[in-house]
């Protein structure tokens, strides 16, 4: 009843080849288009299109297009049909309670779900072979996109930065994961980690969050330090390993920052620390002597920061 009731409010639709559903019905997961058409999942009711058109004439054909109404759409991190330029978190796909504060950011990208005017301010899922002409990288680490990840290549006993400019904003979160795929063991200390700050000239407010190995007794450690403070927890976990795949974010908001660090989706530790408020503008992943495998970077914020500033 309800696939009849369907036609009857499109209208007439082409007649189905290939025995899926036919140009103007409803599409889905698990209702596929017939061979002449492709499902739009960013349409507020999915429904098949012409696999051959343009819809949205950005040179991307339909067949190819995850974002079919709105220009990009070749790239599709989390693999749920809707290309990362026009989906509301692409590191998962959609939550069955996708976005509790009608902000257009569901979870888990929004770092404060409680609280409306959060934005996807910067994503990379690292599908092209060519570094995003938006990044200025620092030092003489080699950062290489390939095959759907980003590849940061440093020996130097010095921490490495690759960087980016994005709109200014007093709530500002940065998130990426990331694979260890070798430690320099010429060096005594280590680092992976997401960085933010103010980039005008008389800015002082930055963080740097990520896990860090000493040479004092060789510790792993959560550690966060800004232009307040510094603070450290010792990793719960292996956090130099090179099966899990690690998720380091942070998120600071009005005078606090959070810090986050977890491997496989288990906590490897959390500290939080206090920071100068401002509108934060850059953000950066930073590497000190470690061959690492950045999946996807994520940078959220909020022009005006008015939430509870609970980290996720």
């Amino acid at each position: 009843m309800r696939r009849v009731l369907l036609v009857l409010l499109v209208g007439s639709c082409t007649p189905s080849s290939g025995g899926g559903a036919a140009l103007g019905e409803a599409c889905s997961q698990t209702i596929a288009c017939d061979s002449d058409g492709v499902c739009d999942y960013e349409a507020a009711m999915p429904t098949c299109i012409d696999r051959n058109a343009d819809t949205d004439g950005d040179g991307i054909p339909n067949s190819l297009d995850h974002c079919p109404d709105t220009p990009g759409g070749l790239y599709d991190e989390d693999n749920d049909g809707l290309g990362d330029e026009c989906d509301k978190c692409p590191i998962a796909p959609p939550p069955s309670v996708p976005d509790l504060d009608h902000d257009d950011v569901d979870s888990p990208c929004d770092p404060d779900p409680d609280t409306p005017g959060d934005k996807i301010l910067f994503f990379d899922g690292f599908g092209s072979n060519v570094l995003n002409p938006m990044y200025m990288p620092s030092g003489s680490a080699t950062w290489t996109p390939i095959g759907g990840e980003l590849e940061a290549d440093s020996d130097v006993p010095t921490e490495q930065y690759l960087q980016l400019i994005v709109e200014p904003v007093p709530s500002f979160a940065i998130e990426t994961a990331y694979r260890i795929a070798a430690v320099d063991s010429a060096a005594t200390e280590h680092k992976v980690i997401v960085r933010g700050y103010d980039s005008r000239p008389a800015g002082v407010a930055n963080f740097e969050c990520g896990v860090v190995t000493a040479d004092v007794g060789s510790n792993e450690v959560v550690a966060l330090e800004t232009d307040m403070n510094g603070t450290s927890q010792t990793a719960l976990a292996p956090a130099f390993s090179t099966e899990p795949l690690y998720e380091s974010a942070a998120y600071s908001t009005n005078a606090n920052v959070g810090c986050t660090v977890l491997g496989d989706d288990k906590p490897i530790g959390t500290t939080q620390g206090a920071i100068t408020p401002a509108s934060l503008g850059t953000a950066a992943l930073g590497v000190w002597a470690i061959h690492a495998r950045f999946q996807w970077l994520l940078v959220v914020g909020r022009p005006q920061s008015v939430g509870s500033g609970s980290p996720q």
